[in-house]
């Protein structure tokens, strides 16, 4: 059993390498010498929400997909050199760093975050290896290192703003894992996202706290805005890259796992408080994560889209949870649950092609585990509230927490979750 559990952890890891070598490679031969330029843009600006990294005056399309992959690299060296116990959280959080790379994280902003976590290990005297899943998620929070090294409305220089930025994140990484841990009990699992939940409560105590003690001082809280810097739509070159990542994985997953067998039995899991990774194995995994890949990619080219930055990091994170909770049995009704709002707005589907609104029903899918448990209809319930929330929550965190469709997801599930257990006897929902 030992034995299997390194197989799958080395599965995992070598995947992990795979994905950010491809982007790095990719982005080196799109972009050129541009993609290098486009990489010091990137780490050099601020990247609230939705800050898209692949937009012209961003890094552009190469040096975008290079920071992605330079993002994923350092991920992976965490989680291999730390000699973190590779698990299907492991899967998330990797993906959650690339997805969010797109909007939000990058090499610079994501390093002191890391490093206050390893900080905090030492503190309580326990292997960095124990925190590394809990050093990624903390880069939720990345948006504000970077706001404090280089937001426009700072009274003080850029070196100043470096060394704030700095200090700001090693405190970040320094706390987050216990707040992390609390959020976890205030959703009751119920919410993939939980990084989010913690990640928003944190942040608007930063972004309130900055804005009183230092906007406002300096007379430019009025100025304070989303750096909403929305790129083009790379929609055949999209396709054809994730369409080629899901394919392969699934693929590669078949093979390894001698065809399909046993992908029956994950599908039939509820999602909730689930390793797929511990009790399918590395292989069944990677075949989840190619099929809700082509299953979020069918979506957002039957609703139209855009491809941009956002919308693919999005799509990743809907794929990120393939080890731990999500599959297209419990993440349809999610998506159905947008779709019924659409209607309701008497809009037909057109409230579905927008940016925002697109990269909210991936989010959405860390619900997918009420869908599992308590039946498709209140997944679909749970969706549509959180599609009606979603386009007003970033505003309580001032665009600093990345993860702001999970934070959405805690909230509903805070309050949904626990009407449910009062209305729904235990032995009614699912097993």
């Amino acid at each position: 059993m030992e034995s299997l559990k390194k197989d799958v952890q080395k599965l995992l890891l070598c995947f992990f390498l795979f994905f950010s070598a491809v982007c790095v490679v990719t982005g080196l031969v799109v972009g050129g010498a541009d993609a290098l330029t486009g990489l010091v843009t990137v780490m050099t600006s601020t990247e609230k929400l939705t800050t898209d990294v692949l937009a012209p005056e961003m890094g552009g399309l190469g040096g975008g997909l290079l920071s992605v992959g330079i993002v994923g690299l350092i991920s992976w060296g965490v989680l291999k050199f730390s000699k973190a116990k590779v698990s299907g959280a492991s899967f998330g959080a990797f993906f959650l760093m690339v997805g969010f790379a797109f909007f939000g994280k990058n090499p610079l902003n994501i390093l002191p975050i890391i490093a206050g976590t390893f900080l905090y290990s030492k503190v309580k005297k326990k292997p960095f290896g124990d925190f590394a899943n809990m050093s990624l998620f903390g880069c939720a929070l990345a948006p504000a290192v970077s706001e404090f090294m280089f937001g426009t409305c700072n009274p003080w220089s850029k070196g100043v703003g470096i060394l704030v930025g700095v200090v700001v994140g090693l405190l970040i990484g320094f706390v987050f894992a216990p707040v992390a841990s609390h959020t976890a009990t205030m959703h009751k699992g119920f919410d993939l996202f939980n990084a989010g939940l913690a990640a928003g409560l944190m942040g608007i105590i930063i972004f309130l706290v900055y804005k009183q003690i230092v906007l406002v001082p300096a007379g430019s809280a009025a100025d304070y805005a989303a750096n909403s810097i929305k790129g083009e739509s790379h929609q055949m070159f999209f396709n054809v890259f994730i369409g080629a990542i899901s394919a392969a994985s699934i693929l590669f997953g078949a093979v390894l796992n001698g065809g399909f067998k046993g992908y029956g039995a994950l599908l039939k899991r509820t999602g909730h408080k689930t390793d797929f990774a511990a009790l399918d194995g590395g292989p069944l995994c990677l075949i989840n994560f190619g099929v809700l890949g082509f299953f979020g990619l069918a979506y957002l080219n039957l609703v139209k889209a855009p491809f941009t930055g956002p919308v693919i990091g999005a799509l990743l994170c809907l794929m990120c949870w393939a080890a731990n909770g999500s599959h297209v049995l419990n993440v349809w009704p999610i998506f159905a649950g947008y779709a019924l709002v659409s209607l309701a707005q008497g809009t037909g589907f057109a409230f579905l092609a927008g940016q925002g609104i697109a990269v909210g029903v991936m989010f959405a899918s860390g619900l997918s585990p009420i869908a599992g448990k308590y039946k498709f209809w209140w997944g679909i319930i749970a969706s549509a509230m959180h599609a009606c929330l979603v386009s007003y929550t970033a505003g309580f965190h001032g665009w600093m927490n990345c993860y702001n469709g999970g934070f959405t997801a805690g909230l509903v599930a805070m309050v949904l979750v626990v009407i449910l257990e009062a209305l729904i006897p235990e032995k009614e929902a699912a097993a």
